[in-house]
């Protein structure tokens, strides 16, 4: 059975929610300081400085974090495949080395010569 999943709210309607709940929260800042508008509109103008500041160092931190993830993603995947890429190089070492170890191995397989494929009716 295909498992259901409540959806989830939209970014713009969780923008707006959010907008509303600041923009009401400086309206009753100002009201219980007894602002006056030119008073509010500096002090919010600091919050947005700082606002932009952290933003700017959280998107910094985000990006090495990333980068960093991505470069131990990608030294991890080289060193699997350098690894596979010894293995798989000792084996054929040993196959030509020693070709009457491995079952099956004939001369002529081992040699690097093509077998003979016979059609059978």
């Amino acid at each position: 059975m295909e498992e259901k999943k409540k959806p989830g709210r939209p970014l713009s309607v969780i923008y707006a929610d959010a907008k509303q709940a600041i923009t009401r929260q400086v309206g009753n800042t100002m009201a219980a300081y007894g602002l006056p508008i030119f008073m509010a509109e500096g002090i919010l103008s600091g919050v947005l400085a700082e606002i932009r500041s952290n933003a700017a160092n959280e998107l910094a931190d985000d990006t090495a974090r990333y980068e960093e993830e991505l470069k131990e993603y990608y030294e991890t995947e080289a060193k699997e495949k350098q690894e596979t890429f010894e293995k798989e190089k000792e084996e054929l070492i040993t196959l030509f080395e020693n070709p009457e170890e491995v079952p099956g191995a004939s001369e002529e397989n081992v040699a690097g010569e093509e077998p003979v494929i016979e059609e059978v009716e």
